[in-house]
């Protein structure tokens, strides 16, 4: 090993000067993690599995336009999250190109999609976004299991950067948790996913919130190859549910609620308004999500079933999930 690669292994790095990268590449705001603290020991061996010359972890955060999240016009929250998401993964690499002129070498983690669907139904991630972002002290974890920033709230991005660079100072969680404990996730969930004071319940959630994923997806194939034809079909898949299928397939995945998102006030942004006019919040936001009319996916004998059914304005709709029924729809009326 030469002198230069010697002096460049045992370099460390300033804090200030990576942060200073970051932001000017336009990150909103960015924490740093040392691989070996003890809260990350379950994490290890799926970090190292991307890069194993890692020695520390830069968690980035980008925020969304929260009137968009915000809008009943689940097409302009769902364009949001992609354009989002993918200036996310440009300003993420943008940042390592900048780091490479100093000498650190690094991987952007994806984001999302694609991943490891060889292990699905297990963990197919190897690095949780959301544990980076609270370990680098850029929130910490609401009562909608989404990571809450101080300043944006739940309406951010989140992307991980794994760098071969020892660095001065690295962040740890924040004392205060910016949640302020509204219940308005709750309130509004259509299928009853998010409760006061009880686990989060993740199948719920992406029964129903990820309908045009994978596990859509799949039912919609064995619905596409068993069928014996069209009307038998249409007891899986009717006109528009093979429309959001297609778009997902043709564009991007459209996401059925993500409403926990929208109605959270929390983070310094939308708190000062939320508290002077609360009303006003459940008027503006909050109302207009949940009486909208829809569909909403369950699985039978569920929490969720009973959740959805108890709203007038959900028709929900009995789905595989994981395993595999046969659909049924509960009201005639179409969503």
């Amino acid at each position: 090993m030469t002198a230069s690669n010697n002096d460049r292994e045992n370099r460390v790095y300033s804090a200030t000067e990576i942060k200073k990268i970051c932001l000017n590449a336009g990150a909103d705001d960015v924490g740093l993690v040392n691989l070996d603290r003890d809260c990350l020991d379950k994490e290890r061996e799926g970090i190292l599995h991307v890069y194993s010359l890692i020695r520390s972890i830069i968690s980035v955060i980008i925020a969304n336009n929260r009137e968009n999240i915000q809008s009943p016009a689940r097409y302009v929250a769902n364009e949001e999250y992609h354009h989002t998401g993918d200036r996310t993964s440009s300003i993420s690499r943008e940042i390592l190109r900048r780091l490479n002129q100093l000498g650190i070498r690094g991987v952007v983690v994806n984001r999302g999609w694609p991943m490891a669907m060889d292990r699905f139904p297990g963990k197919i991630w190897d690095v949780s976004h959301k544990i980076m972002a609270v370990e680098a002290g850029l929130g910490h974890m609401g009562m909608n299991r989404l990571v809450l920033h101080p300043k944006h709230g739940s309406c951010i991005q989140l992307e991980s950067i794994l760098i071969n660079g020892v660095i001065d100072e690295y962040d740890h969680p924040l004392e205060e948790n910016p949640c302020i404990k509204c219940n308005l996730c709750a309130a509004v969930c259509p299928t009853g996913a998010i409760t006061k004071d009880q686990p989060f319940d993740f199948m719920a959630c992406m029964t129903h919130t990820y309908r045009d994923g994978y596990v859509g997806f799949q039912n919609w194939v064995e619905a596409t190859v068993t069928s014996q034809d069209m009307k038998e079909y249409g007891a899986h898949f009717d006109d528009r549910e093979t429309a959001f299928m297609w778009q997902s397939l043709m564009f991007r995945m459209s996401y059925r609620c993500s409403y926990c998102m929208a109605v959270c006030p929390a983070g310094e942004d939308v708190k000062p308004a939320y508290l002077k006019k609360k009303k006003g919040h459940v008027e503006r936001v909050l109302k207009p999500l949940r009486d909208r009319k829809e569909r909403v996916y369950v699985m039978a004998g569920t929490n969720a079933e009973k959740k959805a059914g108890r709203n007038p304005h959900k028709e929900f709709r009995i789905v595989p999930g994981v395993v595999r029924v046969r659909p049924q729809i509960s009201k005639d009326a179409e969503a």
